[in-house]
């Protein structure tokens, strides 16, 4: 699916070989800024990252890729999609447009707190850009997961247009900017969760119509070493429902008090794909479609001029991957693609087997004008089995509804006839209505219909509130005559709710010696929880745990299973459980660095361990996780105390090798394992993008520049390293291949050392 571009490309694509991933959650998955979601690119050998590995490391695959789709209507009548093929999408050509990452806890990352003092709440966006014009950087986020990705992209790069498409049709863009965020939660029973959001906004000149949005999930169940495990793959339909509490609503009524308990019940119908083979123990993946921009002029007397549907619908689509495009094939040129978005694509018995394709879709919003923006999310959701996706998904629908918020001053003019009151999402009026430029219409402010049940048939029908919609300013209406929507004075929608679980883990450093690795790290998760910045109320601060992999056994992906990790030590009050005093790690010498929530922050180097458990030329890889205690009550109001910790998150790049020391001539220098017979007792087991993990090591190379020579006894040269030893790192691995690129063959081999500290010469011995 790689295409050949017929311009050099000026924006840098974040798709290659070890890029940015959510891992937050129990999932490892690629995230791009290119509108793909997921590794769309192992085939052609640009990137081995998981696509949507679940569980996290277990070499267990749930998704090929994922495209966001827009298609519209331009002003000549033609339909356009962009996102299909791959690669439509692309940023901007600023080298540092690339996806940016932030976490629980860094600065400015709180919710509805002006982290600035700037008097605006959460008004910054993940973009590297100074949205209030302040003069700082995505310094008040405010986001509600434990990591979030965001990447920005447009549809109209020279280097999408001008590139050649296997179909022969040219990418025509729509004019479209993307603001693209992804979320994850640690939080148990929420941590298969993808969380996605989309920000569309029309930056041409001209105006789209009859727009859809939609994203189409290449979802699988398989191994990832099993390159066919995708084609057996069963789907079936499935709804995913949760109804959740929206408060209190009690509104008078010519004094009569009306209302009750609000309950949202909310149903999405989603996709589910598990593996074709019964017991095969492999995972079940659904994409979930959740939210879209609405109009709420569309249910009322301006619906004409309504931009978008007035409620959230979606619609489903399902292909097989294999099949020809219009016998139920996913759609190949714009066309059709814009057919399937709008759900008018042909599809197949669903109770076939093959590599299965879904493609959610909503839509069609009436029109976006230059600056008009549209809203989507969706999530992807992995589980065990599909009881347990359903719970999660169930889950997903909860996070995504989010919280209201009061964040505007309220007016109410009447306590006797509340109903017809209401600035600010108050008594039923959940939105300020106004209508579009050049548009006026007469329709009814307070919906009196809706009190009917609660005063009876035995009073008279109230008397609809006719006031005139004009444009300039909006009035404050029920417009879904529904007294639960605008409740309380709760005007503001927050989606992405924050089950707020767990903690975040320290910033962290690694240092490798010889016969030894220091660990160090800050205090920061203290200040956090013990100032109420994380966690639910009451929280306490514990501790911490320091774990270490260095069994890399058994292992499906680049970092092994979380069973091969071993705890090395804990620090807390608890001794009864070995629990160490922090304060015996704790570097008392070391300034703090500076003041965070009235507390003094101290950098990494804080608390410092050193451990001496490990072998020179082995990998290790290290994390510190964060422990607190939460008191509370249960559901049945009874005290129940908790302790939580932060996740094992981690990548493969934070791997680190002890080494010999280097020493002050060169006339040590020795080979080990020597002889190399076949492998060596730290070789990696080989897995996608770590194939060549055997190596032998030069040890007791001089504390200087060298260069080490690999002869045959024949005298022909075998091949060069180049290594640097003044630092103190006195070990250089060879991997075994030749400077030819051939593997190095059975025999004797010779290799000279020569440095500023001398000359030496030695031997070893390779056996197959």
């Amino acid at each position: 699916m790689l295409l050949v571009s017929a311009a050099p490309a000026g924006a840098v694509l974040d798709i290659d070989d070890r890029g940015p991933c959510l891992n937050a959650g129990n999932f490892v998955m690629r995230i791009t800024n290119a509108g793909i979601i997921g590794n769309a690119f192992l085939d052609v050998g640009l990137s081995s990252d998981p696509s949507f590995e679940f569980p996290a490391n277990s070499g267990i695959e749930c998704l090929n890729y994922a495209a966001l789709w827009v298609g519209a209507v331009d002003a000549s009548g033609r339909t356009h999609v962009s996102g299909g093929p791959l690669l439509e999408w692309r940023p901007t050509p600023a080298p540092d447009d690339r996806v940016r990452e932030a976490r629980r806890g860094d600065p400015g990352t709180r919710r509805l707190v002006d982290d600035d003092g700037d008097g605006r709440i959460d008004e910054e966006v993940l973009n590297g850009k100074d949205d209030d014009g302040d003069g700082e950087i995505d310094e008040d986020l405010g986001f509600s997961s434990d990591q979030m990705l965001a990447a920005d992209y447009v549809d109209d790069r020279p280097e999408a247009v001008n590139t050649v498409y296997p179909t022969g049709e040219n990418h025509e863009p729509l004019g479209l900017s993307v603001h693209q965020e992804v979320y994850a939660w640690s939080t148990p029973g929420y941590d298969g969760i993808a969380g996605l959001q989309f920000h569309i906004t029309n930056h041409g000149a001209t105006t789209l119509r009859r727009v859809y949005v939609g994203l189409l999930a290449d979802l699988d169940s398989r191994a990832r070493k099993d390159r066919l495990g995708h084609v057996n793959d069963r789907i079936g339909r499935q709804v995913a429902s949760r109804s959740i509490s929206g408060g209190t609503s009690v509104i008078t009524v010519d004094g009569i008090a009306c209302g009750g308990v609000c309950i949202d019940p909310i149903r999405r119908e989603i996709p589910v794909v598990m593996d074709g083979v019964v017991g095969s123990g492999l995972p079940v993946v659904a994409v979930m479609p959740l939210d879209h921009t609405t109009d709420p002029l569309a249910l009322t007397n301006g619906r004409a001029w309504a931009r978008a549907p007035g409620q959230v619908s979606f619609r489903t689509s399902v292909f097989l991957n294999g099949r020809i495009s219009t016998q139920g094939g996913p759609p190949i040129v714009d066309a059709d693609r814009y057919a399937a978005l709008a759900g008018q694509w042909p599809s197949v018995p669903e109770e076939l087997k093959g590599d299965w394709v879904a493609l959610v879709s909503c839509g069609p919003f009436a029109m976006l004008e230059p600056g008009q923006s549209i809203d989507f999310a969706v999530a992807l959701v992995a589980a065990e089995d599909l009881d347990h996706l359903m719970a999660a998904a169930a889950n997903t629908i909860y996070l995504h509804h989010g919280v209201t918020a009061n964040l505007l001053p309220d007016s109410v003019a009447s306590e006797r006839d509340q109903w017809q009151s209401g600035t600010s999402g108050i008594f039923g009026h959940e939105v300020c209505l106004e209508p579009p430029p050049g548009r006026s219409f007469i329709g009814d402010r307070d919906c009196a219909a809706k009190f009917a049940a609660c005063l009876g048939p035995e009073s008279p029908p109230l008397p609809p509130t006719e006031v005139l919609y004009t444009p300039g300013h909006c009035i404050w209406t029920d417009a879904d005559c529904d007294a639960c929507t605008g409740v309380n004075g709760n005007e503001t929608v927050l989606r992405w709710l924050d089950p707020g679980a767990v903690p975040p883990p320290p910033s962290l450093r690694v240092t490798p010696g010889d016969h030894e690795v220091r660990v160090e790290w800050d205090n920061l998760p203290e200040i956090l929880i013990n100032t109420g910045q994380v966690g639910p109320p009451g929280s306490k601060f514990l501790g911490y745990r320091l774990y270490k992999l260095a069994d890399w056994r058994s292992r499906g992906s680049l970092l092994p299973p979380r069973n091969n990790w071993a705890l090395v030590a804990a620090y807390g009050p608890d001794s009864l459980n070995s629990e160490r005093p922090l304060a015996s790690i704790e570097d008392t010498t070391l300034d703090y660095e500076d003041i965070r929530y009235e507390q003094k922050h101290y950098p990494i180097g804080r608390y410092s361990v050193t451990d001496r458990e490990v072998l020179n030329g082995f990998d290790y890889v290290y994390v510190v996780t964060t422990v607190y205690q939460f008191n509370g009550l249960n559901s049945d109001g009874r005290q129940i105390s908790q302790r939580l910790e932060s996740p094992l998150a981690t990548t493969f790049d934070k791997a680190v090798v002890p080494h010999a020391r280097s020493r002050s001539d060169a006339s040590g220098v020795w080979v080990v394992p020597n002889p190399f017979r076949a492998h060596a007792a730290w070789d990696r087991p080989p897995v996608i993008g770590d194939q060549l993990t055997r190596h032998i090591d030069f040890m007791g190379l001089p504390r200087a520049r060298c260069t080490i020579k690999i002869w045959t006894l024949a005298g022909d040269f075998v091949a060069r390293i180049d290594h640097d030893g003044s630092q103190g790192d006195g070990q250089a691995p060879w991997d075994l291949v030749t400077r030819n690129g051939q593997e190095a063959e059975s025999g004797v081999y010779l290799f000279t050392v020569d440095s500023p500290a001398g000359h030496t010469i030695g031997r070893f011995v390779v056996i197959r």
